[in-house]
């Protein structure tokens, strides 16, 4: 692939995040993430040509939902959060 074949592929990449619409009125969620899906596909295939390997996937860092709250950022959440995410045995017995 040439330079100039990449500098379109690039083009193209940028022309159809240009278009890109957030949802609203007349544009429906279902064809926001299909644009993005087809952005997201570009993008790997443009890394793939330049690297010539697959772009390496990252897990996703898990947080406890307990520890995504602050403490004293709304009263009674962190606790009712530890209340529902408590393993269900202990609610059983209590």
């Amino acid at each position: 692939m040439t330079d100039r074949e990449r500098a379109e592929q690039v083009h193209d990449l940028l022309r159809q995040a240009d278009r890109l619409r957030v949802p609203g009125h007349r544009h429906t969620v279902e064809t926001f993430l299909g644009d993005i899906g087809e952005i997201r596909v570009g993008l790997r295939r443009l890394y793939r040509e330049l690297a010539g390997t697959e772009v390496p996937r990252e897990p996703a860092p898990r947080r406890s939902v307990v520890t995504s709250f602050q403490p004293r950022s709304i009263p009674g959440t962190r606790a009712t959060v530890a209340f529902r995410g408590r393993p269900k045995r202990a609610a059983a017995s209590a």
